[in-house]
């Protein structure tokens, strides 16, 4: 519920973005975010591993090690850190001696200060895996809804300028209360050679994997940054605020059943036991989506038209959206993929994922003759569909298979 309520300030925010700054400002921003979803490669897939592995070596029982993976994961982020912080310190820089615009130069500096502490960030949460630490994390999710709220007096007062001291502020604090509350900060960070191996090792096609989602998330944006331009993108912003209200229940589901699933199959290493709760999943999210995506293509009309009429163009790519995004939360299955090991399936998802979303828009944007907004949300929305019952067949297979079962 705290996470939640978090994901809904967040969202209030988004809609706040939306009423205030218009589809220029926006637009500006949502498109050096896009820098995001790259800079984690830097991660080589370190944090990624321990997210996955510490659930399954508590399940074992084994603290010492878990204690080995804690230590090498937090030497190595503090590494990572400070290279981040040298490499961006260069480039703003160099965007200051050649007089960029100065809301792309401050933008990036945000970015990179965000880039920095989100290596420690991404640790820590990769830490709180337990009942005791899950309890800890409600917390923070209740303080960082409270700030998300009270920031928004900034993006009101300063506009774009504000949206970057809302990310800035809200982040450090965020980062602030988990290191306060994190249930391994005294543990000593202590770089294992071995370790760092296993977990990159581990980490390696998790951090692919992560950085596909990143990019596949990223993928709408950079077509129509390419095919329609910034203002494009900004109005096309709408439809992510939208999908993220939607995949609130399942993206929460995820947060909090992923780690014991692998605490679970640490104990037993029988895939088949999971079953009957991916054949539930699969079934019911779409389901409980459903009553949200009707309320929503409803509301949609009369909410753009009286709160956010710049984005009037937008009504019926949020609309088709709705429709894609009951199917688009497959990652709550699929995560389990990755929990037990089955590398070459989930590469496999992922390259039909990519294959899916960067074809399927460019080709109806292409063919229709309708605005590329709705050619995009068309596009997308027929991926999801189709990528829903790929994920379940392949999934329902694999379980299946006996190096899954020991």
């Amino acid at each position: 519920m705290s996470s939640s309520l978090s994901a809904v300030a967040a969202m209030v925010v988004g809609f706040a973005n939306m009423r205030w700054l218009g589809p220029e400002l926006l637009g500006i921003w949502q498109s050096i975010t896009i820098i995001n979803s790259y800079l984690p490669f830097l991660q080589l897939g370190i944090q990624s591993g321990l997210n996955v592995d510490l659930p399954i070596i508590l399940g074992e029982g084994n603290q010492e090690r878990a204690n080995k993976y804690i230590g090498t994961a937090k030497a190595f982020a503090r590494m990572l850190s400070f290279f981040i912080s040298l490499i961006g310190t260069g480039v703003v820089v160099f965007l200051l001696c050649n007089n960029s615009d100065i809301k792309i130069t401050v933008g990036v500096a945000a970015i990179v200060y965000m880039a920095v502490i989100s290596c420690y960030q991404l640790h820590l949460i990769a830490t709180y895996r337990t009942a005791s630490a899950f309890d800890r994390l409600s917390k923070i999710y209740l303080v960082d809804a409270v700030v998300t709220l009270l920031l928004l007096f900034f993006i009101y007062k300063y506009l774009y300028y504000g949206l970057i001291i809302y990310n800035v502020v809200k982040e450090t604090v965020k980062l602030v209360l988990m290191h306060y509350y994190a249930p391994y900060r005294k543990t000593r960070p202590l770089f294992d050679k071995s370790v760092f191996f296993s977990l990159f090792k581990r980490g390696s096609v998790l951090m692919a994997l992560n950085q596909l989602t990143g990019v596949l998330g990223s993928l709408p944006r950079l077509i129509l940054l390419t095919l329609g331009g910034v203002v494009q993108v900004g109005l096309f912003s709408p439809a992510l605020a939208v999908h993220g209200l939607i995949g609130l229940i399942p993206s929460q589901l995820v947060q909090f059943l992923q780690p014991q699933m692998g605490f679970k199959y640490g104990k037993s290493k029988c895939a088949m036991d999971m079953r009957s709760f991916i054949n539930k999943l699969t079934l019911y999210v779409p389901l409980v989506t459903l009553p949200f995506a009707i309320v929503g293509w409803v509301l949609i009309a009369p909410v753009l038209q009286y709160i956010f009429p710049k984005y009037i163009e937008s009504i019926w790519a949020i609309r088709i959206m709705l429709v894609g995004f009951m199917f688009s939360s497959t990652s709550i299955t699929s995560n389990f993929l990755i929990t037990i090991k089955a590398y070459k399936q989930i590469l496999y998802l992922y390259g039909i994922q990519l294959i899916l979303f960067t074809s399927l828009p460019i080709i109806f944007i292409r063919i229709l003759p309708c605005s590329i907004l709705i050619s995009m949300s068309l596009g997308l929305s027929a991926g999801y569909f189709l990528f829903y019952f790929i994920n379940y067949i392949v999934i329902a297979h694999t379980i299946r298979l006996p190096r899954f079962n020991i």
